[in-house]
């Protein structure tokens, strides 16, 4: 019989949060990890004697402390990859505003949503949370950022898609999720399965301990919405059967964000001519070890820096003013798709890089970097999840 190799297309990767952390908990109930590519992998550094003996040769080579590292590459979906961002941002996600049977009147010149009763202040609307009044028909109904509340007043401001002036209407109001910076101990065990073929066995790889340093979030024109996750991890052990009571019955189904559900807001104003942009949160994370074992101690983590990176056509000065002027933006980006939307806002953001460049005939190019600022009540970067079930 032929040795058969196992393939990408038949491997799977699971996680389950931990609740200590290194430890995976009692007849795991595992979670899909979506993904494109990727998996934890155990290095070590070559330790190599420099023992003089009177030749030329290597007398005695050891090897360092174990590390898990790696980096998970995905499509980003409704709901998939939410307990990979909390991870990242070491927080919960607060739960969102869910209000049925409210009537609503839509003025689609001032892009306002009114209602007859009740208070949106009282019931928890704020300027920058993620609205839908999903019920309302046609773009009445997409989801948007709210730049102004009022006890009965809504709006949109940045509101791209055309609206209709609609006579109050009965519908539901929803808010999203929300996540920001925090400090909490986030672990995951992650379980890989590599599916064998032709009398080849299946294997698994477990990597516990596990920590997400940051991820990026790429949103580029005509192509899904992409972005990666590295890792890492305490230990990783080679099993020939999952953990004792393993069940793999949750899904995801929520088909990927593609360019075309993506706006872009500079504040309330539309960005226009933009090919990409890019969110990053890095927060230096890295390996620790002690004296006496070969595995990490724990995951160092330094200051969340939330950073964005984008790249348009040159039609005017306005960004490139920006920043030569030190002027403080807020950057926003909403992901519409069919079960649900997401929204990623950097509320205050400085540029720290604007930079034209002419290299051919056609259309004069424009990159852009910056990063997003914060404080002890205000995360430097927001991520908004709402479905609409």
């Amino acid at each position: 019989m032929s040795i058969q190799p196992y393939r990408g297309a038949t491997t799977a990767s699971f996680y389950i949060e931990e609740v200590t952390a290194g430890t995976t908990p009692a007849s795991p109930s595992w979670k899909p990890l979506r993904n494109t590519g990727g998996v934890p992998a155990v290095t070590r550094d070559a330790l190599v004697s420099n023992e003089l003996d009177g030749s030329r040769e290597t007398t005695s080579i050891r090897t360092g402390n174990k590390q898990a590292t790696g980096e998970f590459a995905i499509e980003l979906s409704q709901k998939s990859q939410d307990d990979l961002l909390a991870g990242a941002m070491t927080n919960n996600w607060v739960a969102g505003i869910s209000i049925a049977s409210v009537t609503i009147a839509v003025d689609a010149t001032a892009k306002t949503f009114t209602r007859s009763v009740g208070s949106f202040v009282t019931d928890g609307v704020k300027v920058g949370s993620l609205v839908a009044f999903h019920g309302l028909p046609g773009n009445n109904g997409l989801p948007f950022i709210a730049t102004a509340v009022t006890a009965t007043v809504v709006t949109g401001a940045g509101i791209q898609a055309p609206l209709t002036t609609a006579v109050a209407a009965t519908t539901d109001l929803k808010t999203g999720d929300t996540l920001g910076t925090g400090n909490l101990c986030k672990t995951y065990s992650i379980l890989t399965w590599f599916k064998g073929k032709c009398g080849t066995v299946d294997s698994y790889l477990l990597t516990t301990g596990v920590e997400f340093g940051g991820f990026s979030i790429e949103l580029a024109v005509n192509a899904m919405v992409t972005g990666s996750f590295p890792l890492i991890g305490m230990k990783q052990q080679i099993l020939t059967a999952p953990p004792t009571g393993s069940t793999f019955t949750q899904t995801f189904t929520a088909e990927p964000f593609a360019s075309v559900d993506v706006a872009v807001f500079d504040g309330s104003a539309p960005l226009q001519l933009i090919d990409s942009l890019t969110f990053t949160n890095d927060n230096s994370a890295s390996a620790q070890f002690a004296l006496g074992s070969p595995d990490i101690a724990y995951v160092e983590r330094g200051r969340a820096a939330n950073t964005f990176s984008m790249t348009g056509k040159l039609y005017d000065m306005t960004l490139i003013n920006r920043f030569l002027n030190e002027t403080q933006t807020s950057l926003s980006a909403i992901l519409t798709g069919t079960s649900g939307a997401m929204s990623f806002t950097m509320p205050t953001a400085e540029f720290t890089a604007a930079t034209p460049e002419v290299s051919a005939p056609e259309a004069v190019t424009l990159s852009i970097e910056g990063q997003g600022t914060g404080n002890a009540t205000q995360s430097s970067l927001v991520i908004q999840r709402l479905s609409y079930t």
